[in-house]
């Protein structure tokens, strides 16, 4: 008889951002592995979602339709019975929402663990009180779902935060590097001279620019300050900002206002994925600044769209760019004013940061993610083949 996996999908897609992208790219993934047709594999998907998953994924998955909601009273005590309705040898909640009632195995992937370093007022739009009760109600659930869960976690700085914070054992827990979605991945170049030259013809198209872009949410840790301040010296650069409206959008679109640089900054809203390519291309540079991150495919993106990155040195960002883009100092404007006017200055140094970005998404795959994934599930006992 196969093993029976239950993976939970109901946040799916690019509709979720991230948690979403990594979902969708892992499922795709999975039924492409020589292994895959060795288990029974059942989703739990929201009823919105089926006719787009179902789409993408076909027959390979069985799907189980729930109006269950994360984050909720109702998931905590109902999601746990359906699971054991669902009799699986084991379940893989895609991030750190698992209900605490839950006592089967389970693997649990976290993205990251900001809420920890990234906390109070200004994260919040809550009363401040209850926000202070959802905080330590959240540095409990961590601590429950860890102490019952093998962990997978987008890079090693998460890997060995976790082992060391909360004392976690090595063995149960691995680092599997995320990709950029195949939507927006890169058309391959040709190798060698020819390769060079089409870099370089894309460089060219695309310049000169006076304009950097910031792509995400705005959340404090996110860090857009850094940039507004350092628009404020360089007044012939200009910013483009993709990001989905909410109060932390409002709040710098009044940030930016009290910084008299209006004219400096244009707010694009939400952007889907068909229109990132001409935008990316005749930026000058993505500027990637949070002071943390879980694994930040935002760089990656921008590099296969053959766009320059210049980046914060915080967290998980250097091992994930490695040699790839520029960076600096989260806390230091200057920094940041430096290693724009160089790429502004230099056309060799763009063209040389595109290659380069080429080589690094390069080095990252869903296939890999895939397989490590379901290595994982076999190789750490937690799930036993006959």
């Amino acid at each position: 008889m196969k093993k029976h996996i239950v993976i939970d999908a109901r946040l799916y897609g690019p509709k979720h951002t991230g948690l979403g992208r990594y979902t969708k790219n892992l499922l795709v993934a999975l039924t492409k592995l020589h292994d895959f047709n060795k288990y029974k594999f059942t989703i739990l998907i929201y009823p919105e979602l089926e006719t787009e998953i179902k789409g993408d994924l076909g027959k390979n998955f069985d799907y189980f339709v729930t109006n269950i909601r994360h984050y909720s009273i109702i998931e905590q005590l109902l999601l746990p019975i359906i699971l054991k309705h669902l009799q699986p040898d084991l379940v893989h909640f895609t991030h750190i929402d698992k209900p605490i009632l839950y006592f089967g195995k389970s693997v649990v992937t976290v993205h990251d663990l900001i809420k920890l370093f990234s906390k109070g007022k200004e994260t919040t739009t809550k009363f401040i009180f209850l926000y202070w009760i959802r905080y330590f109600a959240y540095l409990l659930m961590v601590r429950i779902i860890l102490k019952t869960s093998s962990v997978i976690v987008p890079s090693n700085f998460w890997r060995d935060y976790i082992i060391k914070k909360y004392h976690f054992n090595s063995k149960k827990i691995i680092t599997t590097y995320e990709a950029v979605d195949p939507t927006l991945a890169p058309s391959r170049l040709p190798a060698g001279r020819h390769g060079h030259r089409a870099i370089a013809l894309a460089c060219r198209q695309a310049w000169p620019s006076r304009y950097i872009l910031y792509t995400g949410n705005l959340y404090p840790h996110k860090n857009i300050n850094i940039i507004f301040q350092a628009l404020r010296k360089l007044p012939n650069i200009k910013l483009k900002i993709i990001s989905s409206k909410n109060i932390f959008y409002d709040r710098a679109v009044n940030l930016v206002k009290k910084l008299n640089i209006e004219k400096q900054v244009e707010f694009l809203g939400y952007v889907p994925d068909d229109k990132f390519k001409t935008i990316y291309q005749h930026a000058l540079a993505l500027v990637h600044p949070a002071f943390l991150e879980g694994f930040s495919l935002t760089g990656l993106e921008a590099m296969a769209q053959n766009c320059p990155v210049i980046a914060s040195n915080s967290s998980c960002l250097p091992e994930i760019y490695g040699d790839s883009v520029l960076y600096f100092d989260p806390n230091n404007s200057d920094e940041l004013v430096s290693q724009i006017t160089k790429l502004q200055n230099n056309p060799e140094l763009r063209q040389d940061l595109i290659k380069r970005g080429h080589s690094q998404i390069a080095k990252y795959s869903w296939t890999t993610c895939a397989k490590q994934t379901l290595e994982f599930y076999e190789n750490c006992n937690i799930l036993r083949l006959d």
